[in-house]
């Protein structure tokens, strides 16, 4: 059981832990090694929401306990909007089996990154209306451009995100978001351009149909 432990870090202290989330049996456990210090959090109540959750009380109550401020967000750091055209795009999960299935619940057919009104923004292609919405992306790292966090504030949630490139020329080719991943897709191929097509067509479609109905 060792190896399902998820590293993470809150300011630069490095933590480790665990979340488990079945509806009415809901448990986080972080713990803070170097410091000593650890946080266990249960609740019977709350789902895929902030009501009752642990995860994020587990992780205040962390913070409090170090010293550090209340918020992960880092609002000093400058953004890069040079940097912004290389990361836009759409990510979708990597082909073959599913074998996490938070994956396909949380982020359907992936996530598209653009930007909004002067920030750079975080849209899974999701069922779930809390999700897709979308999330504000935050620079976290004043060295590296690629480093982010996002602010789930509809599960009182921040969690890191990170562009990466495999490619041979460098550009950016996976998105990280905590503990899934991503890979870079041609925007041709986005299903939400084709699901949009499909709802403009069926508008038409409503409109010729009720402008028959009217003439006759």
């Amino acid at each position: 059981m060792g190896l399902a432990f998820e590293p993470g870090q809150e300011s630069g202290h490095r933590t480790v832990g665990k979340t488990g989330v079945v509806s009415g049996f809901l448990s986080a456990m972080i713990l803070a090694p170097e410091d000593g210090i650890g946080v266990f959090a249960f609740s019977n109540t709350g789902g895929f929401d902030n009501r009752g959750t642990p995860a994020p009380l587990a992780s205040a109550l962390l913070r409090h306990v170090l010293g550090l401020p209340g918020q992960a967000i880092r609002t000093g750091i400058p953004p890069r909007p040079e940097t912004w055209g290389e990361l836009c795009g759409w990510y979708s999960p990597d082909p073959g089996p599913v074998t996490n299935l938070f994956t396909r619940a949380l982020f359907g057919a992936g996530a598209e990154v653009t930007v909004r009104g002067a920030h750079l923004m975080l849209k899974p292609l999701t069922p779930m209306p809390a999700m897709r919405r979308g999330a504000r992306l935050y620079p976290d790292d004043p060295g590296d451009p690629a480093v982010f966090r996002a602010e789930l504030s509809e599960f009182g949630l921040s969690v890191p995100v990170v562009f990466s490139g495999e490619s041979e020329d460098g550009t950016t080719t996976r998105l990280l978001i905590d503990l899934f991943s991503f890979r870079k897709r041609p925007d041709v191929r986005n299903p939400r351009r084709w699901a949009n097509g499909v709802a403009a067509a069926g508008a038409v479609a409503l409109a010729v149909r009720h402008g028959l109905h009217h003439d006759a």
